[in-house]
């Protein structure tokens, strides 16, 4: 059963008054508020999925993953946080890091300040109900559209804006093999890669993108990559 819009404008005001202010220790100072690549010097690659959770695609790529040993990042919308919770404990489960794509994906640039923050104060308290680590302090904004306002309100609350270094096209409708060239021949250490398991509306399919990971993953692996989520690609020494 999907939240009644007054009940999220609740919520998203009780998180903003009462949790926010409290928030601290997931960006420690001199680090990044904004995340385009990981570390040069580590032989790692990033992951990362948007617009999911999908009960059809996502399962997919989770098997995927841990048959090649790899964790991910999926940045996730509130509205199917909330209609696919299992999936969410399931990414947990399995060791992936979720990560706030707001909760009905607008532009954010374009929203004001209470809908910027209700789309994403929403999508945070569905994480944490479902007991997220505090890894969903990271932030994907929409169409990777963010403005200065986006910047200030991440480093206010303790967050961090990730972008990428390289796009799959998986968004663009792309056969399996398009996707494969246009992430093999330019991955180095520190990419992050941007991948979709769904859309904001559930029509695009998807079964591309699970296909060229069937490609991508084992290549990636055989290069000698270590598969990892952001967290773990902006932190050295790690292992």
């Amino acid at each position: 059963m999907q939240r009644l819009p007054s009940l999220q404008i609740v919520w998203s005001l009780l998180l903003l008054f009462l949790i926010v202010p409290a928030m601290g220790g997931a960006v420690k100072a001199g680090e990044p508020v904004t995340i385009r690549c990981g570390l040069p010097s580590e032989a790692e690659v990033a992951l990362t999925f948007d617009d999911g959770p999908s009960p059809l695609y996502t399962p997919q790529i989770l098997d995927l993953l841990a048959k090649y040993q790899a964790h991910a990042t999926f940045f996730v919308l509130g509205c199917k946080v909330e209609k696919y919770p299992w999936l969410i404990r399931e990414m947990v489960r399995q060791g992936h890091e979720v990560g706030n794509h707001s909760f009905s994906h607008p532009r954010l640039p374009q929203t004001g300040q209470l809908a910027r923050e209700r789309e994403l104060e929403t999508t945070r308290l569905a994480l944490d109900l479902l007991g997220c680590p505090q890894e969903h302090l990271l932030i994907r904004p929409p169409y990777s559209a963010f403005d200065d306002r986006l910047v200030s309100y991440a480093a206010h609350t303790h967050r961090q804006i990730v972008l990428g270094s390289i796009d799959s096209g998986d968004w663009r409708g792309l056969g399996s093999e398009a996707i494969v060239q246009n992430v093999l021949p330019r991955v180095g250490n520190g990419s992050i890669i941007y991948f979709h398991d769904s859309d904001e509306k559930e029509q695009k399919n998807r079964q591309p993108t699970v296909e060229a990971l069937k490609t991508i993953l084992p290549v990636l692996r055989y290069r000698g990559y270590k598969l990892v989520t952001i967290d773990e690609v902006m932190t050295e020494n790690h292992h």
